[in-house]
């Protein structure tokens, strides 16, 4: 359970009651339990007194704890808190109710916690004596929603408020969101997917992919033994030179893979 810091009192008090609760210390807060005589019993009570004391400030910030650093035991500091964050006053009625009826979803604000914002708020102006019906609510988070709701609102707008509640409207709400993530999720995988295609690399030469003609290991292992066949052709016409030039003018080398043949007599 996380600390009190001022923002959500109304679901920190529910949360908080049910530990105290769960530890069998909740009387100690609502005063259902009196001091006993016995002098056992003196001991255990104080000791569970104590415990629920230090379980509320436990689940407080520094902030928090400055109005209950005066408080004697756990009633008096969780009076204290009610009195502080349910402050009944108009001053405080009129902010409430500004903040509740002007509230906009800011953008990539989660949609469940804009809605548990506006359940949130109208708990508060409850707690205080604010009468909101559940039709504020409904109109509250209906006119908070972005346009792009537009079309989804004015299709819950036009069923009975008889026929519904919040958690009828909530959930086509979030079914909306899924829809929108999804789908944005397969645009960015196809854009993924063509940019990498565009930028994948291709041989022409080997027909492969991974590189370009200019990095083809291919492509260089056959220029370089073409050009070694070149320098093996070269000195076999070289030799069969120097062995025709060795021989008396009357020999011939016949050669019988040579395309043409030459002699220095015209018969």
């Amino acid at each position: 359970m996380e600390k009190f810091d001022g923002g959500n009192f109304q679901l920190w008090k529910i949360k908080m009651r049910m530990m105290l609760s769960k530890h069998g210390l909740w009387k100690f807060v609502n005063g259902s339990v009196t001091i006993p005589h016995d002098e056992d019993q003196i001991t255990d009570y104080n000791e569970k007194a104590t415990k629920a004391f230090a379980l509320l400030c436990e689940h407080l910030t520094d902030a928090q704890l400055a109005h209950i650093q005066y408080c004697e035991n756990v009633k008096s500091a969780w009076e204290t808190l009610c009195g502080v964050h349910e402050d009944k006053t108009i001053e405080n009625k009129l902010f409430l109710r500004r903040r509740f009826f002007i509230i906009k979803m800011r953008k990539g604000e989660d949609l469940l916690a804009h809605i548990n914002m506006v359940k949130a708020l109208a708990d508060q102006l409850r707690s205080i004596e604010v009468n909101i019906e559940d039709e504020d609510v409904y109109m509250v988070l209906f006119m908070s929603l972005p346009s792009s709701f537009d079309n989804l609102v004015t299709s819950l707008e036009s069923m009975s408020t008889k026929d519904v509640d919040l958690q009828f409207i909530v959930a086509p709400l979030l079914h909306e969101v899924s829809k929108r993530k999804e789908s944005e999720s397969k645009e960015n995988a196809a854009l993924l997917n063509k940019t990498h295609k565009a930028n994948e690399k291709f041989c022409f030469y080997c027909k492969k992919p991974g590189h370009f003609v200019r990095n083809s290991l291919k492509k260089k292992s056959d220029e370089k033994e073409k050009a070694n066949q070149a320098c093996d052709d070269q000195e076999q016409m070289f030799v069969t030179a120097l062995s025709a030039n060795d021989h008396a003018r009357n020999d011939w080398i016949i050669d019988s893979g040579a395309t043409q043949h030459m002699t220095f007599e015209r018969e």
